[in-house]
């Protein structure tokens, strides 16, 4: 008689994040990945991301602002033809290129640099220094600043504040591969479900809303992770009295094969 074994936890690599409450967990990557690629094919998750498409960043920056941020990674300026290459296949080739890009693209959405370097209290030259590569990043108060100006900016125009600036609320639908303490000290359970999270006994705040937003619009996908692991293990129905066990909490993502999330 065959014997019906759980299949082994997913061995990616875990990443660490910092969750609600300040508290220092561990997530799978591909659960990570799995909330990146929602970002991409989720309806509800449209636009909640600092990263646009090569589309997006020539009509923001236009062909001059593509070619400065290859000449600013150090590349030969690309030509007509291949920026033209570039947003036909929807990819820059160089990481570098793209990187740089897109912090152009982030700061003109904003308002351009002068604006920014009023926002987050720094000069000018620091933010044209952080455009073009010169800064990796810019000192702790100024990145906390730009950060939250960024998230802000990205979540209204994705229409997840209210017209006073308050969160609206994330009704969530999630489907993955989880694992979670089934009462044993030493064992686990493995399966793929589907939560519901609009059907929790306590449905998202609206802290965990706006953290999820912001996560989310910062391009933050382990800390997404752990804010649906925490709200799983602590909120949703089938899953409460799972033991919390050293930093970690007794619900886990191996992977996330779907994410849908509404604002109301």
């Amino acid at each position: 008689m065959a014997l019906h074994l759980p299949k082994p936890r997913s061995k990616s690599v875990p990443q660490k994040t910092v969750g609600l409450d300040g508290m220092k967990v561990t997530v799978a990557a591909a659960a990570a990945e799995g909330v990146a690629k929602a970002q991409q094919t989720s309806r509800g998750l449209a636009g909640l991301t600092s990263r646009v498409s090569v589309r997006q960043l020539r009509t923001e920056i236009g062909n001059d602002g593509l070619r400065q941020a290859a000449i600013d990674a150090g590349r030969t300026p690309p030509s007509d033809r291949t920026l033209r290459r570039w947003a036909q296949q929807g990819r820059i080739p160089h990481a570098e290129v793209v990187e740089l890009a897109q912090r152009r693209a982030a700061i003109a959405r904003l308002g351009g640099v002068n604006e920014v370097a009023k926002k987050i209290g720094r000069s000018p030259s620091s933010v044209r220094k952080y455009i073009s590569g010169k800064t990796n990043e810019l000192r702790n108060d100024a990145r906390s600043k730009l950060k939250d100006v960024k998230a802000k900016d990205i979540m209204g125009k994705a229409g997840v504040l209210n017209p006073d600036g308050t969160p609206k609320i994330a009704t969530i639908r999630v489907t993955g591969r989880v694992h979670v303490r089934n009462g044993d000290e030493a064992g686990y359970d493995y399966r793929t479900r589907t939560l519901d999270f609009g059907n929790s006994d306590v449905p998202f705040s609206a802290e965990e809303s706006q953290a999820l937003a912001a996560a989310l619009a910062n391009d933050d996908q382990t800390r997404v992770v752990a804010i649906l692991e925490r709200h799983a293990t602590l909120d949703y129905p089938e899953n409460k009295g799972f033991d919390v066990y050293g930093d970690q909490f007794g619900f886990h993502f191996d992977a996330i094969d779907k994410l849908d999330v509404t604002w109301h």
